[in-house]
């Protein structure tokens, strides 16, 4: 019996580690950001976008390049709540108006959109990404506020 021993102790260390990585988090646990900076490491935890069910969501989604701009994006409103929903407002430290970014977070449905605003010299580029339906099916006040956030 003592021959199994290490490996059954390795195995079930393995099998926690494995759950604790898993995107299949708790969804409501993403609540604790509420009024807090996306980028806050709460006790025993990453920033929310980091995440790793909002990580897997946003590679899900997210082209490469936008994974990129999104990790550049240092300039954050605290996290806010519509409806239910998380909204993560980012932007480009020193360029916020013509290069930022949202991400809304459904807890309940656990789903995510995110959506980017880039506006450069004789070019300006709205894009969204969703892991369901397309963002008009966000509440107005969301779509709403993206937009305002672009400036003139």
């Amino acid at each position: 019996m003592k021959p199994l021993k290490w490996p059954l102790i390795l195995l079930c260390l393995w099998a926690g580690i494995s759950e604790a990585a898993s995107p299949t988090a708790d969804w409501n646990t993403f609540t604790a950001w509420l009024g807090k900076a996306p980028s806050t490491r709460l006790v025993g935890q990453k920033s929310l976008l980091r995440q790793p069910a909002i990580q897997a969501a946003l590679k899900q989604i997210l082209p490469k390049a936008e994974q990129a701009a999104l990790a550049r994006f240092k300039a954050e409103a605290p996290v806010a709540e519509v409806e239910g929903l998380l909204i993560v407002d980012q932007c480009l430290p020193h360029n916020c108006p013509a290069d930022m970014a949202t991400v809304v977070i459904d807890p309940a449905n656990q789903t995510v959109w995110a959506g980017f605003f880039t506006r450069a010299e004789n070019r300006v580029s709205t894009r969204w990404y969703g892991m369901t339906d397309d963002y008009s099916v966000l509440p107005e006040v969301i779509r709403k506020g993206f937009l305002e956030r672009h400036g003139d």
